[in-house]
């Protein structure tokens, strides 16, 4: 599977480095910060840049931003997403987010489904991310109704594979 991470950050970058660390997965990565990007590739944490150009081979893109870039991220790509791909947020406010793109997701070739890791520490940045943040941790997803088995299946053996201990799923 190609998964996008949009956002490396502290949940983004661990989000990574415990796709690339547990699983099989091809991870593209991107972030405004150049820097982090080129880091991330040198330490292994992505196997490539996330550009408009393979957007759309991504199978999965998680989105690792804050609320409103987030809405603003898929509101500007929907149409770049592959035909069935899952697009999954991880901030902390659902409504916000979900509630906005609800409307524009419905109707769409991709699925999105909100999600929320309950994990972090007090730092912030990719400089502090960690492939074992997530251990037994809760990922807390918020999926539109209609959603198929199929995309909760994928997540949920994705999430655990990589050190959660609990997929919730909930309203």
């Amino acid at each position: 599977m190609n998964v996008g991470v949009v956002g490396l950050g502290l949940i983004g970058g661990s989000i990574a480095k415990a796709i690339k660390g547990r699983t099989d997965h091809k991870v593209l990565g991107f972030d405004i910060v150049d820097t982090v990007v080129y880091k991330a590739r040198l330490i292994n944490a992505i196997d490539a840049k996330l550009t408009d150009e393979n957007l759309g081979d991504c199978d999965l893109i998680i989105v690792a931003l804050y609320p409103a870039a987030t809405v603003k991220y898929v509101k500007e790509n929907a149409s770049k997403f592959k035909k069935g791909a899952v697009v999954l947020d991880c901030g902390g406010v659902k409504r916000e987010v979900c509630g906005e793109l609800e409307d524009i997701t419905k109707n769409s070739d991709f699925y999105f489904v909100g999600g929320h890791p309950m994990a972090g520490i007090e730092f912030s940045g990719f400089e502090y991310s960690k492939k074992n943040l997530f251990e037994k941790a809760s990922m807390i997803v918020t999926p539109y109704p209609g959603t198929p088995i199929e995309v909760m299946e994928m997540l949920k053996k994705l999430f655990l594979s990589i050190g959660f201990n609990n997929f919730q799923i909930t309203t």
